[in-house]
């Protein structure tokens, strides 16, 4: 078991799957694909779920069914969604012991289920968006055996830190950047050799090394010049690829029947990085993200699917399709 301190946003989930909600094709939107209802419209949901979700959490849990020593560093607020979600996650035995509590709002976020289980999301970060560096216990963080980082809202200068701490103190360190950080390349560039892990999908991929996104090979060479120890990148239901040097291990996903897809990314992070730490080979490490995310997309909600250990050595024995390379 290793310890492990997991750094990301906390906000509680409103989840709504309704068969009204339209699948829709259009150059418009990113991706060629939207979920939508015409406005004005009203839709009745068949199904409903109130949760606790965010990137820290989900990540958090999943690392914690697996069998791993959690603590999660992430902000509340002082409000009614802020205690829902302290006992929805001390019903996980998750420790709390770091968790942070502001006077604002807890982060929100409505998420649109499809009847394929595809999804949107709408999220308010709250008072998940203002982790307090000078609230940190960096004596505890300093225990750690590695430091996963989930999306910050941007806050390079705080993700700077991070990255420059677990250096110093010999932590391994692993980053599933958002939006935000994305958008700010050439101070992410600059991160990434540092890093044991980097989990992006397959359009940030391309956004990143500005390289279309079809051209595979040449996408994934020049992932391959940025540094990483390990980088990973995910392609949905086309399943993923894990790139350690120049090796490049590519895996199909697991075939499930998708429910909804909320977590599934993070519950992919949560299972690579358990493989990680329990010193799994490559192969085996990979499919831990597979088994993990599809696993998830079977069950409503960000955490309902995520595996507990002996659950994980069984998807480990299901056979994969897997192509392994050297670019």
């Amino acid at each position: 078991m290793e310890k492990v301190i997991v750094i990301g946003a906390t906000v509680l989930d409103v989840i709504l799957k309704s068969k009204g909600l339209k699948v829709v094709k259009g150059h418009e939107v990113p991706g060629g694909v939207a979920i939508c209802e015409m406005i004005g419209g009203k839709l009745e949901a068949e199904e409903d779920m109130v949760a606790s979700g965010g990137g820290g959490t989900n990540v958090a849990v999943g690392l914690h069914r697996l069998g791993e020593a959690v603590k999660m560093i992430s902000r509340i607020g002082s409000d009614d969604l802020g205690e829902v979600m302290k006992k929805q996650l001390e019903k996980e035995g998750l420790d709390l012991s770091l968790l942070q509590q502001g006077k604002g709002k807890t982060g929100l976020s409505v998420v649109l289920v499809s009847p394929d289980g595809g999804r949107s999301i709408v999220t308010y970060r709250g008072e998940s968006a203002s982790i307090q560096t000078t609230e940190i216990d960096w004596e505890e963080i300093k225990k750690a055996d590695w430091i996963q980082v989930s999306s910050l809202g941007g806050e390079m200068d705080f993700l700077e830190d991070l990255v420059a701490f677990a250096l110093n103190k010999g932590i391994k360190i692993g980053l599933n950047p958002g939006k935000k950080e994305l958008d700010q390349k050439e101070r992410l560039l600059k991160l990434l050799p540092k890093l044991d892990l980097f989990i992006i999908n397959r359009m940030e991929a391309s956004a990143l090394v500005e390289v279309d996104f079809e051209e595979e090979e040449k996408l994934v060479k020049k992932m391959a010049e940025l540094g990483m120890r390990r980088s990973v990148i995910t392609d949905g239901k086309r399943g993923a690829g894990l790139l350690i040097n120049r090796n490049w291990l590519k895996m199909e996903a697991f075939p499930v029947v998708s429910v909804d897809d909320t977590g599934a990314g993070d519950a992919f992070v949560a299972g690579m990085v358990a493989g990680i730490l329990q010193n799994k080979n490559p192969a085996d490490i990979l499919k831990m993200g597979l088994a993990n995310g599809g696993s998830q997309v079977t069950k409503m909600g960000a955490k309902d699917g995520l595996l507990y250990k002996e659950e994980m050595a069984r998807w480990l024995g299901k056979k994969l399709k897997m192509v392994e390379e050297v670019v």
